[in-house]
C-alpha cells in the first residue's frame, strides 16, 4: 500500500500538481471549489428525486429546469461585469452564504410540510440569480493565482473534483436520504455551503496584491449607475466581437446547448426507463458513467498539458461526443450504454478544459470576468429554450430516442461546418 501511494505522489509531481495544491491561494480555491461541488451535486440530487418521488410530478420537474436557468441568462452579463469591479472571493462568499441561509429556510419548511413544487421553482429562481453572480467570478479568479503556464493543470484539478464530486454526489446523498431523509441531506447541503462561504472568506484575506486592489474598489462599485456597467458590458462585447476565435467559440456554445441540453439532462431519465427497461439504479449508473468519463478525461488532458491546438483538440472532441450521441439513441442495450456514455463524458472533458486555458491565456486580464460571462450567456442563451423544446416535443407524443437521434445529428452537421468555416478555432494554441 506504501509503495502504491509513493508511486502516486510521484506522478502527480512530475504531472506538477502537487506543486500547484502546495500554493495556498489555489488550495483554497480548490477546497471552496470541492464544498460548493458537492453542495450543487447533493441539491440537484435531492430535488430532482423530492419531486418526482414525494411529490409526484414528474411533469413539473421541467419548470424547476426553466426556472434556475433563466435567471442565469438574465443576470451572467452583468454578473460578468461586477466581476471584473469587485472582489471575485466577496462575490463567491456572498453567493454561497446566501444559499446556505436559504436551505436553513428550506428544512424549516419540510418540517411544516410546506415545500411544494411552486417553493422549488422559486428556490430555482433565487439559486439561478447566485449562480450568474458565482461564476463568473470563480472562473475568472484563476489566472490571478496561478501562473499562466500553470492554466491547463489548474483547470484540471478543479474540473477533476468537479466530476469526482458528480459522481460521490448523488452516492452519498442517496445515502444519506435512506438514513436521515430529505432534512438531512438539505441541511448537510446547506452547512457544505456555509463551509465554502468561510473559504472565501479565507482566499479573500489571502488574496494577492490583485484581489486586494479589487477589494479596494468595493465601496466605490456601489456608487457605480446602472448605466456605467450597461457600458462596461457593451466593452466586453465589443472586445469579443473583435475577436474571431471568441466569435466563433460563442456560436458552437449556442448550437452545442441547443441541440444537446435539453435531449440530454430531461431525456436521460425517460431514455432509461422507456428504452432500456431500467430503474432509478441504471439511471444513477449511467448518470455516475457520464462524469466517470469526463474525470477520466480532465486527468489525462492534465497529463498532458496540452499547449498546441488546443482549439482544434476542442472542436473535435465536440464531434466525437455528437457521434457518441448519435449511437446511445439508436442503444437498446444498457450495458451497450455505459461504455458510450463513459466516452461522451470523455469527450466533454476535452472539449472543455483546454478551451478554457485558451481563453485565460488570450483574454487581457481587465476584460476575462465579462468574457467568461459572455461565453456563459452564449452557453446557456438557448438552454431553457432547449428544455421548453424537447418537453414540447415529447409532449407531442415524439419518442425521446427520435429527439435525441436527430439532435445530435444537427449538432453533428453544424460541427462539421464549424471546423471547415471557423478557421481562428483551428488554429488557436
Amino acid at each position: 500500500m506504501g509503495q502504491v501511494q509513493t508511486v502516486i505522489k510521484q506522478e502527480a509531481k512530475q504531472m506538477g500538481m502537487m506543486g500547484i495544491l502546495g500554493q495556498k491561494k489555489f488550495l483554497l480555491l480548490w477546497l471552496t471549489y470541492l464544498a460548493s461541488s458537492l453542495s450543487v451535486s447533493f441539491f440537484l440530487f435531492v430535488t430532482n428525486w423530492y419531486v418526482v418521488d414525494y411529490l409526484r410530478l414528474e411533469a413539473m420537474l421541467g419548470l424547476v429546469f426553466f426556472a434556475s436557468t433563466v435567471p442565469r441568462v438574465l443576470f451572467m452579463l452583468i454578473g460578468g461585469a461586477i466581476a471584473d469591479r469587485v472582489s471575485k472571493p466577496w462575490i463567491m462568499f456572498v453567493s454561497d452564504f446566501a444559499k446556505g441561509l436559504i436551505l436553513l429556510g428550506v428544512i424549516v419548511l419540510l418540517f411544516t410540510d410546506l415545500l411544494s413544487i411552486w417553493v422549488l421553482i422559486g428556490l430555482g429562481l433565487v439559486f439561478g440569480i447566485l449562480d450568474a453572480f458565482f461564476w463568473p467570478a470563480s472562473g475568472s479568479i484563476l489566472p490571478t493565482i496561478v501562473k499562466e503556464e500553470e492554466l491547463v493543470r489548474a483547470n484540471s484539478i478543479l474540473d477533476m473534483t468537479r466530476q469526482f464530486s458528480f459522481i460521490c454526489g448523488p452516492l452519498i446523498a442517496s445515502f444519506l436520504l435512506g438514513i436521515g431523509g430529505y432534512t438531512t441531506v438539505f441541511a448537510i447541503t446547506a452547512v457544505f455551503l456555509l463551509y465554502a462561504a468561510f473559504i472565501d472568506l479565507k482566499l479573500r484575506a489571502n488574496g494577492s496584491e490583485e484581489l486586494k486592489e479589487e477589494s479596494e474598489k468595493e465601496g466605490r462599485m456601489a456608487k457605480q449607475q446602472l448605466a456605467s456597467i450597461m457600458a462596461s458590458i457593451k466593452e466586453g462585447f465589443m472586445y469579443v466581437k473583435k475577436s474571431t476565435f471568441l466569435t466563433a467559440l460563442m456560436s458552437t456554445s449556442v448550437f452545442l446547448n441547443l441541440f444537446f441540453t435539453g435531449p440530454y439532462t430531461l431525456g436521460m431519465p425517460i431514455f432509461t426507463r422507456n428504452i432500456l427497461g431500467g430503474d432509478v439504479l441504471t439511471y444513477s449508473l449511467l448518470t455516475g458513467s457520464v462524469t466517470t468519463g469526463m474525470l477520466v478525461g480532465t486527468f489525462l488532458i492534465g497529463m498532458l498539458n496540452l499547449k498546441k491546438k488546443r482549439g482544434l483538440i476542442s472542436i473535435l472532441s465536440i464531434l466525437a461526443m455528437s457521434i457518441l450521441f448519435i449511437v446511445l439513441s439508436l442503444t437498446k442495450v444498457f450495458w451497450i450504454s455505459i461504455p458510450v456514455v463513459i466516452l461522451m463524458g470523455a469527450t466533454i472533458a476535452f472539449a472543455n478544459v483546454p478551451l478554457s486555458a485558451v481563453i485565460q491565456s488570450h483574454t487581457d486580464k481587465e476584460y476575462l470576468g465579462r468574457v467568461m460571462s459572455l461565453l456563459a450567456f452564449a452557453a446557456m442563451g438557448l438552454t431553457p429554450i432547449s428544455h421548453l423544446l424537447t418537453s414540447s416535443l415529447l409532449a407531442l407524443g415524439i419518442s425521446i430516442e427520435k429527439i435525441m437521434l436527430v439532435s445530435s445529428s444537427c449538432l453533428c452537421l453544424f460541427i462539421v461546418f464549424t471546423i471547415i468555416r471557423a478557421k481562428p478555432l483551428r488554429e488557436v494554441d
